[in-house]
């Protein structure tokens, strides 16, 4: 039987789709792995990070061939941070391959190197606002940040205060304290919210308590000049100047 009567015998046809729709569904994308699984692919990140671990990099590798997009996203974070630009590439081709699918952290992560501009990805504001945005609007409140900052300074866009204040209060929530901080000064001047002072107090004392110096710095000087509704009070300024000495050691990381 010759290949073009198979292919028009309807049984072959119908075989022929069954044996492409097969493979297709051989080959689709990985759901989301359960939390063991997720622990193990995190552990496998911060080891290629740190220390490049061969065993830990072979291990992403293997399971982001395989579609896993956890491991996808995780590969790509990981290999953007190396100095070698193949391979920080490669990690930029896993990370979009990750975003395409959905992935909140990819989607952050390029975001994040759009908005920097550094390594081998050029700066690219309205690149970075989407992929952003597709990370917020899935819960990831670090995208939120950074989507506040964009709209405080008018990186690509016309600066909007108001719209600021709603990013960075969405992350202020979720505890980033440099949010906390951002925020704190937009009620102090009612800027993009109305002037409250005592809300804002309260945003830079929790930001302080997670050592973050701006805000420990800005209750220092609060004591030290009597403001946001507090007394003059020269020891509690001497002890919020030592715990900005300490915060300064070991500021929070950037979200």
């Amino acid at each position: 039987m010759s290949t073009r009567h198979s292919f028009a015998n309807g049984p072959s046809v119908g075989l022929l789709l069954a044996v492409l729709l097969g493979q297709q569904l051989a080959c689709a994308r990985k759901p989301s792995p359960n939390p063991a699984e997720h622990a193990q692919i995190v552990e496998w990140q911060l080891m290629v990070s740190a220390a490049r671990s061969e065993s830990a990099l072979s291990a992403l590798r293997e399971r982001a061939n395989a579609g896993n997009v956890d491991a996808e996203s995780a590969l790509g974070q990981a290999l953007c941070q190396q100095s070698d630009s193949s391979l920080a590439k490669e990690g930029l081709a896993w990370l979009r391959r990750a975003a395409q699918a959905n992935d909140a952290r990819a989607q952050l992560a390029l975001g994040k190197l759009e908005l920097s501009g550094e390594g081998v990805v050029p700066r690219d504001y309205a690149a970075a606002s989407s992929h952003l945005l597709a990370a917020a609007e899935q819960g990831e409140a670090r995208a939120s940040y950074y989507l506040g900052v964009m709209a405080r300074n008018g990186y690509g866009t016309p600066e909007d205060h108001a719209a600021a204040a709603r990013y960075l209060g969405v992350a202020a929530a979720h505890g980033i304290p440099q949010a906390m901080f951002l925020l704190a000064n937009a009620y102090r001047e009612g800027d993009g919210v109305p002037k409250n002072e005592p809300r804002a107090l309260d945003l830079y004392e929790k930001a302080g308590e997670l050592d973050h110096p701006g805000s420990i710095q800005a209750l220092a000087m609060a004591y030290q000049n009597g403001e946001l509704g507090l007394a003059r009070d020269p020891n509690r300024f001497q002890s919020e100047l030592a715990e900005l000495a300490h915060a300064q050691k070991h500021p929070p990381s950037l979200p």
